[in-house]
């Protein structure tokens, strides 16, 4: 599975809204897995729209992955044990792609800190 961050997913709605065939949605769809996002990415996400039917409307072929207990736990036992802390949503983010072994790609800085993480960060 590879699940995008909210800085991948901002910019791959931009190359969609400009029409742009770009590098970003290139490797989405060159995938032969599930492309997902977490909820929190979601919420983070819908902050720049006002109608919501245009975040479905645009998510409608990417899998939104719920929190769950696993996840609840997996993200505590992380912030336990980095010598500092992560923001909260990107430690709900970083426990998602870990439950999942998933290939998690982003922007965040932070992510590199997160043992285990199979994180691709965005080139500038």
């Amino acid at each position: 599975m590879l699940l995008l961050d909210t800085s991948f997913l901002v910019e791959y709605e931009r190359e969609f809204a400009a029409n742009n065939v770009g590098p970003l949605r290139r490797m989405v769809q060159g995938r032969k897995d599930a492309v997902a996002i977490s909820v929190v990415t979601l919420g983070e996400f819908a902050e720049g729209f006002e109608d919501k039917s245009q975040v479905e409307m645009f998510l409608k072929r990417i899998v939104v992955v719920q929190l769950s207990r696993t996840i609840v736990y997996k993200a505590a036992a992380l912030q336990r044990a980095l010598s500092q802390r992560l923001g909260e949503n990107d430690a709900w983010i970083a426990a998602t792609a870990l439950v999942y072994d998933a290939e998690l790609v982003g922007r965040e800085n932070a992510f590199k800190r997160v043992p285990r993480l199979k994180y691709s960060p965005l080139k500038p």
